[in-house]
């Protein structure tokens, strides 16, 4: 349930309350508009239920961000675990099990649940209208339980200036809860926008699976070319920059991949210093790598690498496995700074009036039995 303070949909405060306010000593020292202001604040703390004696320890302690804060955008609990189940008629252990799945959390106090954790609770069932594979419903939700949190620290960040403000000066507090309230609601909406193109995107792929092989469809595999990306000295540049000047360099991979690739080539994840890729299209994932790389090479050190495989794969969670995705994880580690190296079965696969290829020998790589051809590839110049 969304905290609604009443007075946060207002501009200041009820008419009668700068005479409670006044009399109690909280306006003390204010005038105008910043008296307003602080009526205003003050106002928003009474809906949500502090007593006038809370207020002047808050104000006295400086405190009255911090709370005018806490209340206005922490959930309101009203219902214990067993209320949700009674209300949504999902058992205590399949909420109890959703929730952790999704990232919500699982706690043992009375009325710690909201009117939102409800509509969460009922989003099980109406999944499991839909007909959907139970063990499957539950791994895609750790999948999005898992990422949200990335989703979350991103959008923190691009709030932590007006945040910082806030702690200091509780009128600006005000505002910026309501401020939170609005931004996370784009988020919500963009959120949903992106997931219901990804996956009309990710049908549509389907589809051509199906009219291709419906054998292999039917089992989930599916022929890829599969590519990790990955920093080059990253672990032995740790050993000497700050943990913060670390995680930049991470998120400028995050960044250029995000901005470099596109259908029919999907960014599946980052993990740490590397990215993975995987396109059924073996030169868009050729033409994705080598754009990456050569991004990389523009903004300065550390460069980039890249091993790229071919052969069948399986798409389980949001994730993928299989062979070529090991195979992918291991070239990698051959490829030199810049260089984006392939197997022979994903050589075959792309036009090579766009690419030039050097072969690299016969490698045998980490947990593969046989020795692998290996290709270095390359654009051709455009005529």
């Amino acid at each position: 349930m969304s905290p609604s303070p009443r007075s946060l949909r207002r501009p200041g405060p009820r008419p009668d309350s700068f005479q409670v306010f006044e009399g109690a000593g909280l306006l003390d020292g204010l005038s105008g508009s910043d008296r307003s202001a602080r009526a205003g604040v003050l106002d928003a703390l009474v809906a949500e239920g502090m007593s006038i004696d809370q207020l002047q320890v808050a104000t006295k302690d400086n405190r009255l961000a911090h709370h005018l804060l806490e209340h206005a955008l922490a959930p309101k609990g009203s219902y214990s675990l067993e209320e949700v189940s009674q209300k949504t008629g999902v058992s205590v252990e399949d909420v109890r099990q959703w929730f952790r799945a999704i990232g919500r959390g699982v706690s043992k106090d009375d009325a710690y649940y909201s009117d939102n954790d409800l509509e969460l609770a009922r989003g099980l069932e109406q999944y499991r209208e839909l007909g959907l594979d139970e063990s499957g419903l539950f791994a895609a939700a750790r999948v999005l339980g898992r990422n949200i949190w990335s989703v979350a620290d991103a959008a923190d960040a691009l709030l932590q200036d007006r945040l910082e403000e806030a702690r200091d000066h509780p009128e600006v507090a005000l505002r910026f809860a309501m401020e939170v309230r609005r931004f996370a609601d784009f988020e919500s909406q963009i959120l949903a926008r992106i997931l219901a193109t990804s996956l009309r995107q990710q049908l549509r792929s389907d589809a051509v699976g199906i009219a291709r092989d419906s054998d292999l469809h039917m089992h989930g595999a599916q022929e890829v070319g599969v590519c990790f990306a990955d920093l080059v000295g990253f672990t032995v540049l740790g050993e000497q920059v700050p943990p913060a000047d670390l995680g930049r360099v991470a998120e400028r991979l995050d960044r250029l991949a995000t901005d470099v690739v596109s259908s029919p080539v999907r960014l599946v994840k980052t993990i740490g210093d590397a990215v993975m890729m995987v396109s059924s299209d073996a030169s868009a994932l050729a033409y994705a790598a080598l754009d990456l790389v050569d991004e990389a090479r523009k903004e300065g050190p550390p460069p980039l690498r890249a091993g790229i495989a071919w052969g069948t794969a399986v798409p389980s969670a949001g994730d993928w496995f299989g062979r070529p995705v090991n195979m992918a994880s291991r070239i990698v580690a051959v490829a030199r700074a810049r260089e984006v190296i392939v197997t022979g079965d994903f050589y075959d696969e792309l036009d090579l009036d766009k690419f030039w290829g050097e072969s690299m020998g016969s490698h045998r790589l980490k947990g593969i039995d046989d020795p692998q051809e290996l290709f270095e590839i390359g654009r051709r110049a455009v005529a």
